[in-house]
């Protein structure tokens, strides 16, 4: 099972673009894949997860995303990605904000990209203050939900208003509650991004 962890890519740029319609116009913002490549590391982390020989690399990500422009604002736009992504690796999704589709998704051997979106009043986000991208792997024995963040540090759960909510295991996967991530997901539209093989 490959982990890609964005916050060792400091020098990777990835340029997103300001001028998609409803938008004022304006050049795209420089940024890298650290601050802004959640989206293309979930992406791998899915396409190793569900068919490891597909050879769906970083780069490829990258290139997608730009090929789509997807490449939005602060980072990747996945309506735009997701349908080119599932088509490249050859990869059924589904678009939805039902939370018992994404445990159907995890129980039927599928992985899934789960969008958090928390920045709102009342509420401390486990995964992100803003917005992220993770991916659910699988459903354990106990309920819990297995996810892989892009983001993860050590301490990172730690933190006031998350503490007690995540399990981390091997430094990589993280444990928590359903609930968390349909917390987490509860302003994003859709919330859960689920993948299968064809």
């Amino acid at each position: 099972m490959k982990y890609v962890n964005q916050l060792e890519y400091t020098h990777w740029l990835y340029t997103t673009r300001v001028d998609f319609e409803g938008e004022e116009k304006e050049k795209g913002r420089t940024t890298t894949v650290r601050s802004s490549g959640c989206g293309l590391c979930s992406a791998v982390m899915v396409a190793d997860r569900l068919i490891p020989d597909c050879g769906f690399e970083l780069s490829d990500a990258l290139q997608l995303s730009y090929d789509t422009g997807a490449n939005r604002r602060i980072g990747t736009n996945y309506k735009l990605f997701v349908p080119a992504f599932a088509d490249k690796c050859g990869l059924d999704f589904e678009m939805t904000n039902d939370p018992e589709r994404l445990r159907y998704c995890l129980r039927t051997g599928g992985a899934a990209v789960v969008h958090a979106k928390c920045d709102r009043e009342g509420y401390t986000g486990v995964f992100t203050k803003k917005g992220h991208y993770v991916v659910a792997i699988s459903e354990e024995r106990d309920g819990r939900i297995a996810v892989l963040d892009p983001s993860y540090k050590e301490g990172k759960y730690e933190e006031e208003g998350r503490k007690g909510l995540v399990e981390v295991k091997n430094d990589v996967i993280a444990k928590c509650d359903m609930q968390v991530l349909v917390d987490d997901s509860l302003i994003a539209d859709p919330s859960f991004y689920l993948f299968w093989r064809k």
